[in-house]
């Protein structure tokens, strides 16, 4: 019965495993801000996106990647969306809705920190979130991330 259960319990996990996979390449390295949009013209991702671009030098220091998906990957040829594969990951991981903006915040351990529905979140609030996790603060400590005390603010 315990050879059973051991075996169920494998079969279930091994899947969700297999399907994170593609997140390995940004666990401990980088945080993750997720865009999830209908279309390329949807005024909540373009809204989202530039906000995000004023900011563009704190999420830096702060090990921030951003990636726009769509449903089909449709608009991959522009470069600033993933292939159509890539995006059936994200969203069979993540699980957006398809038909509305969706943002998610995700930590170096792989794990969504926020998500934000048909709204436009101000970076401010994702700054302060990203400098309140315990990660973060240990790299503030150490310095790491910290170019504007580190080189003068250059």
């Amino acid at each position: 019965m315990k050879a059973l259960f051991l075996t169920l319990s494998l079969l279930l996990t091994v899947p969700t495993l297999l399907n994170a996979q593609f997140l390995n390449a940004y666990q401990w390295k980088s945080r993750l801000v997720l865009l999830f949009t209908p279309t390329v013209n949807d005024p909540l991702f373009l809204k989202q996106m530039s906000l995000l671009a004023e900011r563009s030098k704190d999420f830096e220091e702060r090990d921030v990647i951003f990636i726009a998906i769509n449903p089909d990957g449709k608009y991959e040829n522009t470069g600033r969306f993933l292939d159509a594969s890539l995006s059936r990951q994200y969203y069979q991981h993540f699980s957006p809705s398809e038909n509305q903006f969706e943002m998610i915040l995700v930590g170096l351990d792989s794990n969504e920190k926020l998500r934000a529905r048909n709204t436009v979140t101000p970076p401010s609030v994702l700054l302060e979130l990203i400098d309140g996790m315990p990660m973060r603060r240990q790299e503030s400590l150490q310095g790491y991330g910290n170019k504007s005390q580190l080189d003068g603010g250059k």
